[in-house]
């Protein structure tokens, strides 16, 4: 009986761990999203600029853009306790059984809007809000470094675009906070930081390309300083098709070398301007 409460409190830390994560993810990605919106520097911005973050944007799938994406979501316990090497008890296979039952769902419209329901008697406090806040986490990455949002400029914003060998640094900083995106000579995002003299946070995008030839993301590689503490935290995704959208299907949250938990979203209906039906799977 020990053991098995051990196992289950092990279980309910690791969700814990990533919704720290993710909660520090939240500051980083809304101070990224106003950076990208409203940069203050004042430089003299040449047209040449903004032709390059136009073909930039150009590199990826920039619509049409769902208004709001809605799932059902399945959890892989099974897997999350064999990469947790939990002792297969007989109560530990009945909790995991009653885990199963657990119906989850989630509605995402942006950035800032993504609802999970979660319909069960048979898990704690702690997973349900750990669930939780891990796919309205994983929604943030997703609406924020999609749809070529990042290289969206306005005729009066000001940002530093600098041309090097290896490809383009474009730098944006108000006060003392400071965002910067690297590509390479094709477009492709390579690195994204964000640092102010609290936090700091360096990530490795990756990207795929569909049949359409445009970049989606696929990956997203993050490091949290937070002078005290780092993190590391590791998301990947790939796509299903609904209608006119490419949506995610398979979602992955990791810790490295720690533990992760693989989502998949099914039963998809996505509603958005386009003319295409946006159907279910």
């Amino acid at each position: 009986m020990v053991a098995e409460k051990e196992a289950w409190y092990r279980v309910e830390m690791s969700i814990r761990c990533v919704l720290v994560s993710r909660s520090q993810h939240v500051a980083m990605v809304s101070v990224l999203l106003a950076m990208t919106c409203d940069a203050k520097v004042v430089l003299a911005q040449s047209a040449n600029d903004f032709k390059t973050m136009e073909k930039a944007r150009s590199m990826y799938l920039t619509d049409p853009v769902p208004s709001s994406i809605s799932c059902g979501v399945t959890l892989d316990w099974d897997g999350f306790f064999q990469r947790m090497k939990i002792e297969p008890t007989e109560g530990i296979k009945a909790r995991l059984e009653k885990l199963k039952t657990i119906k989850i769902s989630v509605v995402s419209r942006d950035v800032e809007h993504t609802e999970v329901q979660i319909d069960s008697d048979n898990a704690l406090n702690g997973v349900t809000d750990g669930v939780r806040q891990q796919l309205q986490g994983f929604f943030k990455i997703y609406w924020s470094q999609s749809y070529g949002r990042l290289f969206v400029v306005k005729p009066d914003d000001h940002f530093e675009l600098t041309t090097r060998p290896e490809g383009y640094l474009i730098q944006e900083h108000t006060g003392s906070t400071k965002v910067a995106i690297e590509m390479n000579k094709s477009y492709l995002m390579t690195r994204t930081s964000f640092e102010t003299p609290q936090m700091s946070a360096v990530a490795t995008p990756g990207f795929i390309a569909g049949k359409d030839g445009l970049l989606r993301l696929s990956s997203f590689d993050e490091t949290i300083d937070m002078g005290s503490s780092k993190m590391v935290l590791n998301l990947k995704l790939d796509y299903q098709r609904v209608g006119a959208y490419d949506i995610p299907q398979h979602v992955s949250v990791a810790l490295p070398g720690a533990f992760s938990f693989d989502y998949t979203l099914g039963g998809c209906e996505v509603k958005g301007d386009s003319a295409a039906p946006a159907l279910k799977n």
